[in-house]
C-alpha cells in the first residue's frame, strides 16, 4: 500500500504493523464485516493513545428500555472543575464500524484545547442491531450525560452534540 509522503510517521510505522482492510462495501457478508471490524480493531490497538493529562474513563450506563447498558467513553482535563462546556460525541463508520477509541486524538485535544468534557458513545453497530437501535443507544447516552451534568463538573446548558459522518446522521433520526 503507497501511503501519502507527508503522513504522520507514527500512523505510518502504525498502519505498516496493522494495514486499513481495502473495502467494498457493495458486496461486503456477513463474514467479511467481522473480519473488517477486527482489522480496524486491530489497528486501534497499535496507534498509540496521544501524551495528556486528560483522563479517559469508559463508563457502562443504563441502555434503552429492554436493552443493555450502552458505554461512554468519557474525557476530562486533569484536576477538578465544574461548569465546564461539554461534548457528547458520535462516531462514524456507516453505523456499521467504529468505537469511540478510534476518536481518541480529536476528543484529547478538544479536551486540551477547549477546556471542555468529551463523552463519546460506543452505540450497537447494523445490521447486528438494526434501526432504532443505534438511535436508542445514542439518546440513553445523551440522556444520562445531562442527567450526570454535575457529577462531570459540566454546566448542562452548555452541552454540544456531534458526530462525524454516520454520527451526524445519527443526531437526527426521527
Amino acid at each position: 500500500m503507497a501511503f501519502h509522503p507527508n503522513l504522520d510517521p507514527e500512523l505510518r510505522a502504525a498502519l505498516e504493523q496493522a494495514p486499513l482492510p481495502e473495502m467494498n462495501l457493495s458486496t461486503l457478508s456477513y463474514e467479511d464485516l467481522a473480519r473488517q471490524r477486527e482489522q480496524i480493531d486491530e489497528v486501534l490497538t497499535v496507534v498509540p493513545l496521544p501524551e495528556t493529562d486528560v483522563v479517559i474513563e469508559n463508563r457502562h450506563v443504563p441502555g434503552p428500555s429492554g436493552a443493555p447498558d450502552v458505554r461512554l467513553r468519557i474525557y476530562r482535563p486533569a484536576g477538578e472543575g465544574e461548569g465546564r462546556p461539554a461534548l457528547y460525541w458520535i462516531h462514524d463508520g456507516g453505523m456499521i464500524f467504529g468505537k469511540p477509541e478510534a476518536d481518541d486524538a480529536s476528543m484529547v485535544g478538544f479536551v486540551e484545547w477547549l477546556g471542555l468534557v468529551a463523552v463519546s458513545v460506543d452505540y450497537r453497530l447494523a445490521p447486528e442491531h438494526p434501526h432504532p437501535a443505534p438511535v436508542e443507544d445514542c439518546y440513553a447516552g445523551l440522556a444520562w450525560t445531562a442527567k450526570s451534568a454535575g457529577e462531570l463538573g459540566v454546566d448542562p446548558e452548555r452541552l454540544a452534540v456531534g458526530g462525524a459522518s454516520a454520527g451526524g446522521c445519527l443526531l437526527y433520526t426521527p
